[in-house]
């Protein structure tokens, strides 16, 4: 499994988004600011820091089908 972390400044939402995937090809960030990881608990320390960075309250860890969890 690959963790993708978008990097960019994630308002008007009020969430860091943190893709779970299998394949990255699935994915169509390619052009947005992303940071991939192969350890879940190495994406959620880097999701903190954007999350405490840019003032925002959650995180949320979207999987390739499509569902959400809010953390």
């Amino acid at each position: 499994m690959k963790w993708v972390v978008l990097e960019e400044n994630p308002k008007p939402d009020n969430y860091i988004a943190v893709v779970l995937t299998e394949t990255m090809k699935k994915l169509q960030i390619q052009s947005r600011a992303h940071t991939v990881y192969d350890d879940g608990d190495e994406a959620l320390a880097r999701a903190r820091q954007l999350r405490d960075q840019y003032g925002v309250r959650m995180i949320k860890i979207f999987h390739s089908e499509s569902h959400s969890i809010p953390l």
